[in-house]
This record gives structure tokens, C-alpha cells and sequence, in this order.
């Protein structure tokens, strides 16, 4: 089968290469193509990625870029529709989740897909600061209570799913509620949704771009509480 990894890039011009080489270290075992998308960065991100997709380095990459930042979900889905995998997955840019992951999401696919699944693979963060564990805690607690279903960690990384399942996904929001919007389609279509451990290490370089900063981590709730209640009035599913 065909794996393909999508990664969306915002102004991540020094993790750029450090993501590219995690990914080199597979390229001989594994069948699979990186999609990288620059969404729409100020910095030099997308000079990078187009660099190093020129520099023939990295034969499994694919840059898709374009001008203006559209936000978290359309760059993903973006890179989601250039993907050619039988297997797509999401991860972030920022390294706080081992690139390793994903191809340990993609054996555990593989297992569960043999037993007859139907199933979305994702990670289950260790190792996170109390208040961080409080505040995901929280958002998982009022988005089961408001959507009637029972999420956990909705924002850990890896994601990964069947091609097949990309058709469900009709409607994404283009912000970090994708995550959300995804798990919910999958609930709601009888997928079975399977965590694995993962670590969540520092980012190296740059800064978060759902939480830059206390204000902007309320901000990110405050957004995501608003889509909560927007998807359990107007989502057909």
C-alpha cells in the first residue's frame, strides 16, 4: 500500500529540513510520499521546501504551496487532496510529535484493517504539563457532552485513516477544529477510533500556531467551543 504523510507548514523555515531528514531515515523500508504544504508563510518556508524538493534529496516529497495563509484545516486538506496514498495521515511540522509515530500509526492500521475494522489510527499524548493535560481534558469533556459522543485527546498527533474515508469529509472547518470535525465523522459513521501512546516533546524552533501565547490558547478554545456548537446545529452526517 502506498503511504502518504501530510504535514502543514506556517512560517516553519528552520524545521523545514529537520522534518525532511526525520523522513529520510525511512525512505529505505518504506513505501511513502511526504506532502508538505506552506500555507501561505511569511517567512522563507516555502523557498525551503521548494529548494529542497528541487535538490532531489528527498525523493518521496511533494510541495504544495500557495500565497495566502488559509489556515490549519484547508492546508491540510489541501495536502489531503494531492496525497495519492491508499493510506493518508496528519501530522504537525513542529516535531513535538516523533515523525516515527506515523509509520507506527501506519502498522497499527495495517493490524486492524486484516482483523476487518473499519478504523481511524491516532495518537494519545504522555508526558504533558498539568495545565495543558487540564485544558485538553476540558475541551475533550465538552465536546462529548455537546456532540454526544466521547472524545479524548481530539488534538494529538499522529491522524491517519483510510483513502476510503476521505469522501466523509465533505465539510472540513479550515482552522484547528479539522481535528474535531474529523474524529466526529468518524464516530458518526461507525469507525472505530484507536489511540496509541505517544510522546510530546518541546518544539525546537518557531512557536505554536494554535497557542502562541496564553491569550491565544483562549482564543483557540473560544473558537473551537463556537464550532462545537455550530457542528451539532448544521453538520448532516
Amino acid at each position: 500500500m502506498k503511504f502518504s504523510i501530510v504535514i502543514p507548514f506556517y512560517n516553519e523555515e528552520k524545521n523545514v529540513l529537520l522534518v525532511l531528514n526525520e523522513f529520510l531515515k525511512f525512505v529505505k523500508n518504506r513505501n511513502f510520499e511526504l506532502v508538505c504544504v506552506n500555507d501561505g508563510s511569511k517567512d522563507q518556508t516555502g523557498v525551503c521546501l521548494k529548494e529542497a524538493e528541487a535538490s532531489g534529496r528527498f525523493p518521496f516529497m511533494k510541495a504544495v504551496s500557495y500565497d495566502v495563509n488559509k489556515g490549519y484545516g484547508s492546508a491540510i486538506m489541501s495536502g489531503v487532496s494531492a496525497a495519492i496514498g491508499d493510506v493518508i495521515c496528519w501530522t504537525h511540522a513542529d516535531l513535538q510529535t516523533d515523525p516515527a509515530d506515523v509509520f507506527r500509526a501506519y502498522e497499527l492500521y495495517l493490524q486492524n484493517i486484516r482483523d476487518g475494522k473499519k478504523c481511524i489510527i491516532k495518537g494519545r499524548r504522555i508526558e504533558r504539563r498539568f495545565l495543558e493535560s487540564v485544558l485538553t481534558g476540558g475541551m475533550s469533556t465538552i465536546s462529548s457532552i455537546v456532540l454526544g459522543r466521547i472524545f479524548r485527546e481530539i488534538n494529538a498527533q499522529p491522524k491517519l485513516f483510510g483513502r476510503e474515508f476521505v469522501a466523509y469529509l465533505s465539510k472540513p472547518p479550515s482552522d484547528f477544529s479539522l481535528d474535531l470535525y474529523l474524529l466526529y465523522i468518524a464516530k458518526s459513521k461507525k469507525y472505530e477510533i484507536i489511540d496509541f501512546l505517544v510522546e510530546f516533546g518541546k518544539r525546537m524552533h518557531g512557536t505554536s500556531k494554535s497557542a502562541p501565547s496564553f491569550r491565544g490558547r483562549l482564543k483557540t478554545i473560544w473558537r473551537t467551543i463556537k464550532y462545537i456548537f455550530r457542528l451539532r446545529k448544521n453538520l448532516n452526517v
